[in-house]
């Protein structure tokens, strides 16, 4: 019989499994290869759909064993990219090499595989086992996949490849497209850092319109004050005037009486 308490306790969400190195490793593959495939292009779900089918695949999950879906995959390449572009920074800033684990498949990543007709051709390739990879096939197939394997060892960094010019051209454009995605990501950062400026020009901006008008105010009050003197100064003066004016009539009306006298 269930207590009262269990009913009323919420059902725990199952806490998600965390990424192993293998499947983050995997990961990184096989979304290098859905998103060169595109052109650099943004995966759609049913292609992150296949990324997560190729990472269980490749880890060699069952059906039984519960594998990353695909938004848990495209989640963690977005932690990945965020971890990478910080891991950059933090090089840049303090010239040392980069110490986390999955810098190199990442720059892999960015920068973009070598293409196969750049590569070293297979046949002539004499210290290489294509028994090692599990998948050379007689015939086509064969050639194929081993072909592949070749590509996939050199994104992951096994096999360095001598550059050439093309190579070298290659890598320069894709540098230049990273440049590229950097300044993007600056441009973002002024987008966001341009509605505080306007705010402060705004508040600037006020400041000197309530300063000048407290200016104006000050120079009408001593223009009203210089007026109101200036007035003052010829009803004074006109007073005088009259006042002496005065005087000298008042003056002359006496003698004349005196005299008559």
């Amino acid at each position: 019989m269930a207590t009262p308490n269990d009913a009323a306790s919420p059902t725990k969400k199952p806490q998600p499994i965390p990424w192993t190195h293998q499947e983050t490793v995997h990961l990184i593959g096989a979304y290098q290869e859905k998103w060169y495939a595109l052109k650099r292009g943004p995966l759609r779900h049913n292609q992150w759909e296949e990324v997560a089918v190729i990472v269980a695949a490749r880890c060699g999950y069952d059906l039984a064993y519960p594998a990353k879906s695909a938004l848990q995959c495209r989640h963690k390449m977005e932690k990945l990219r965020q971890r990478h572009r910080a891991e950059k920074k933090h090089v840049a800033a303090t010239l040392r090499p980069a110490a986390w684990q999955y810098n190199a498949l990442m720059e892999d990543l960015e920068c973009g595989p070598l293409p196969i007709s750049a590569l070293a051709p297979f046949q002539n390739d004499t210290d290489s086992d294509p028994d090692d990879d599990g998948t050379y096939r007689n015939g086509n197939n064969g050639d194929e996949s081993f072909v592949k394997s070749k590509s996939i060892n050199c994104i992951l960094g096994e096999r360095p490849v001598r550059m050439k010019s093309g190579e070298r051209g290659f890598l320069r454009e894709r540098a230049e497209e990273e440049r590229d995605e950097d300044d993007d990501d600056d441009r973002d950062d002024d987008v966001l850092a341009l509605p505080a400026e306007i705010r402060a020009f705004a508040e600037r901006f006020i400041g000197m319109e309530s300063l000048k008008m407290e200016m104006m105010k000050e120079t009408e009050r001593c223009r009203l004050e210089m007026e109101k003197k200036r007035i003052q100064m010829i009803v004074d003066s006109q007073r005088r005037i009259v006042d002496s004016i005065g005087r000298a009539f008042g003056s002359n009306k006496r003698v004349k009486i005196t005299q008559q006298i």
